[in-house]
């Protein structure tokens, strides 16, 4: 689909005159000495990159954007990566980003990413990870998992995700409009007035009299109840005193909610980690091709005896920092995880600002481990890579397991997507619906908010409230497997068998993809006929001309297969800023 976007101007002329002077030095090189030259290799390519902006600045039809088209090599060759978190930034998109790590923004209050299932750029849309709790983004009824159709009315195809950050943040009280699309299919157009993003990241499971959180799930069998909305840096100080006022209050056991919290600082989830774990434990393995292996080991700093029983809960909206502490509890068997397999933001990012006011690249240079060794990180899918095969279970007509006739089980060989993230614990699979989250979320807004009254009701709690009356099946889960390990101190199973659970997921994951890159198809081509001001009904009666050339052997060619139209390129199978 040719690109009716008008083309960007900056006034970084340094950039593409540095660049023109590097390139033009290369030419020289290989003219003088063509032996250093090697096929395909470096100065080979500096010489096809010449050659080809020579001509299209001397025959283009139209007079070219020089700054546009040197911009667009650079931003090709990054986005030749496949690599969502590897991104050149000009100088001024860096000072847009500085000003977002240090905090002095406003803004929607979500975390976003781009569609890491569309690979094509031109047609890759902005997505939400998770809306920060309390911000204006969750209060406005933004879900994670929502794909941005538009941001004022302009669509976030082919956007990225500087430019989508740039154009969610913006004075505090001004307001945006984004359509979205939920993952039910459903769309929705929310208008949202930016604000500060000051979030409390500790919080417990409801509000008392004075309005102040109360961690306690059951008090009478002093059964905490701790949720984390994201790791900062005031997050360890935070949990620390909070952890230490439980221990002091006899507690017994606790459930540590993670679920919708979209990461932060590597720093705090190894602090974090450490107040549960004995000293000489592996939390967290960094690994990249160009950086030294580093390992983070616990201490022996506890905050959490080793005697409280533990839960994590976290879900598909948990990442990065999250999976870390997710998978340092769970894998050395300090906690048992509960939820679903985490979103699966693993990767590590350099930032190296550019001399001469050339800008910044932001760059991923390493990866996060698991104590098993699993990377957390999600890979794109490029053919077979990135795929695994597994064992499935044959069912028969009922539904029921299939045996051979020696009495084995029947299985198949499918492939899914390789390991990813952080799996619940075996057997504690619990999962959600798109509309049980939106209960859930709905019933814990209420539970959280601020109210003029004399704090919550008191309600005797039972697994099954919690899952009938508050809509949430994962918090009633563990729940139950904390009473279960108090009274007899096992786990109980709690939630389905992983296997059969991730290859469900991996077939619905499959089917998802395949309805947004379908409804994204068919927009694309209404948004073309509409162009060329025809309707969806007469598009069978319009025929394409041929392409006109000046090779006369071309045009011959192209004359023979003009009964053929040409087809529109349809996406294939690919994480986050907080505007």
């Amino acid at each position: 689909m040719p690109d009716r976007r008008p083309p960007r101007r900056r006034s970084n002329a340094r950039l593409a005159a540095n660049l023109a002077i590097a390139a033009t030095m290369g030419v020289l090189l290989v003219s003088l000495n063509q032996t250093w030259a090697r096929t395909g290799g470096p100065l080979e390519q500096i010489d096809l990159f010449v050659h080809l902006r020579y001509d299209l600045l001397r025959n283009y039809v139209e007079e070219p954007d020089e700054q546009a088209m040197i911009e667009g090599a650079v931003r090709g060759m990054i986005e030749a990566l496949n690599d969502p978190y590897t991104v050149y930034m000009t100088k001024e998109e860096f000072d847009e980003f500085n000003k977002h790590v240090r905090g002095s923004f406003s803004g929607i209050g979500a975390e976003v990413q781009l569609d890491p299932d569309e690979p094509d750029p031109e047609r890759r849309m902005l997505k939400i990870v998770t809306p920060l709790e309390d911000s204006p983004a969750w209060n406005a009824g933004v879900m994670a998992g929502d794909v941005v159709l538009e941001v004022d009315g302009e669509s976030t195809a082919g956007m990225k995700i500087h430019e989508a950050v740039q154009r969610l943040t913006g004075p505090e009280g001004t307001q945006v409009t984004i359509k979205v699309r939920h993952e039910d299919g459903n769309e929705q157009t929310i208008t949202i007035t930016r604000a500060q993003i000051v979030v409390q990241t500790v919080r417990g499971f409801t509000r008392d009299a004075d309005q102040q959180y109360t961690y306690w799930l059951d008090e009478q069998q002093k059964i905490g109840y701790v949720r984390l909305t994201q790791f900062n840096q005031d997050s360890t100080d935070e949990l620390k005193a909070t952890f230490e006022q439980l221990v002091d209050d006899g507690m017994r056991a606790l459930v540590f909610d993670l679920r919708f919290n979209p990461g932060g600082l590597l720093e705090a989830a190894d602090a974090i980690s450490d107040m549960f774990l004995p000293g000489g434990n592996t939390i967290v393995s960094v690994r990249g091709r160009s950086v030294p292996d580093q390992v983070f080991t616990s201490t022996d700093a506890l905050v959490v005896p080793g005697d409280v029983a533990v839960v994590v809960l976290a879900n598909e909206a948990s990442a990065s920092a999250s999976e870390i502490v997710t998978g340092a509890l769970s894998e050395n068997g300090r906690a048992l995880f509960v939820g679903t397999r985490t979103f699966g933001k693993g990767s590590v990012q350099n930032l190296k600002e550019l001399e001469r006011d050339l800008g910044a690249l932001k760059l991923t240079h390493a990866y996060y481990y698991l104590p098993s060794g699993r990377n957390i990180h999600r890979r794109p899918i490029n053919g077979d890579e990135g795929l695994t095969e597994i064992e499935k279970p044959v069912l028969d007509d009922d539904g029921n397991p299939a045996l051979d006739d020696d009495g084995s089980l029947q299985t198949e060989t499918i492939e899914i997507e390789k390991p990813w993230g952080v799996d619940p614990s075996e057997g504690q699979y619990v999962p959600m619906s798109v509309e049980e989250i939106r209960e859930m979320l709905e019933s814990r807004r209420k539970r959280d908010a601020v109210r003029d009254r004399n704090g919550q009701d008191s309600i005797a709690l039972t697994p099954a409230y919690i899952r009938d009356e508050l809509k949430d099946k994962q918090l009633a889960a563990a729940y139950e497997a904390v009473l279960g390990k108090l009274d007899n101190g096992g786990w109980p199973q709690v939630g389905q068998d992983n296997t059969e659970a991730i290859i469900a997921l991996s077939e619905i994951e499959a089917l998802k993809r395949a309805r947004e890159r379908a409804m994204e198809a068919l927009t694309a081509i209404d948004e073309e006929l509409e162009e060329l001001g025809v309707s969806a009904g007469e598009a069978s009666a319009v025929v394409m001309p041929p392409e006109t050339v000046d090779d006369g052997e071309e045009a011959e060619a192209t004359l023979e297969s003009a009964s053929t139209t040409e087809s529109i390129e349809s996406p294939a199978d690919l994480e986050p800023a907080a505007p």
